[in-house]
């Protein structure tokens, strides 16, 4: 089975090497088994109000939870990439970025921002280091939803799948993740808000992001 070629601002998925699942033969059964994995971990931290024990935002849980959504389908979620991707640091400054990353995350906290600037801001930042080899997007959103509810906000709808295939959408994201690139917050703030409980109330499920 031969994933279908990347669509811009996708990590391609050229290695195959550590899938789980025997007889997944198209990219559909692939992003199917991903859904659901994914779908378990929402579950898990977004049916509830997730506590400091279950979600408590230090670096070993940052690699679990990202187990957590993809562990069922590859050998190697959750582990942090060694190899370049088209987006992201360079693996060797991963770790420490993640580190520098947590500890901004408690500034922020205790600056007084506002926790859906601070989700804002934590969500960019996880998308920009790429800390996994696939999935990226996925957890990021993930990790700033967590965060969000763990504080008692509205975890924001995404689209997943729009996001995940090419679209206006995904289009519109990736435009937004470039200028908070920029230090412009603006464009991905206003996304947040556009989902935030007010606008597609899509599954999580296969896209590629």
């Amino acid at each position: 089975m031969l994933p279908d070629p990347a669509i811009p601002g996708q990590t391609p998925l050229d290695d195959l090497s550590g899938l789980r699942l025997e007889g997944i033969r198209t990219t559909a059964e692939l992003n199917s088994a991903e859904a659901e994995n994914v779908r378990k971990a929402v579950l898990k931290y977004l049916a509830a109000r997730p506590t400091p024990r279950s979600a408590p935002f230090d670096f070993p849980w940052l690699c679990r939870l990202h187990g957590e959504m993809f562990g069922d389908v590859w050998a190697w979620a959750g582990t942090l990439r060694r190899g370049e991707t088209n987006i992201g640091c360079r693996p060797h400054e991963i770790q420490e970025r993640l580190h520098a990353l947590l500890e901004d995350l408690r500034a922020w906290k205790g600056s007084g921002m506002g926790l859906e600037e601070q989700a804002v801001r934590l969500h960019h930042v996880a998308v920009q280091i790429h800390p996994f080899r696939n999935g990226n997007g996925r957890w990021s959103r993930m990790l700033a939803n967590v965060w969000l509810k763990r504080h008692g906000g509205q975890p924001i709808e995404w689209p997943e799948t729009t996001i995940g295939t090419a679209s206006t959408v995904r289009e519109s994201y990736l435009q937004a993740i470039r200028a908070a690139d920029a230090h412009d917050y603006a464009a991905l703030s206003a996304l947040h808000q556009r989902f935030g409980g007010r606008g597609r109330r899509d599954t999580p499920d296969g896209g590629k992001a």
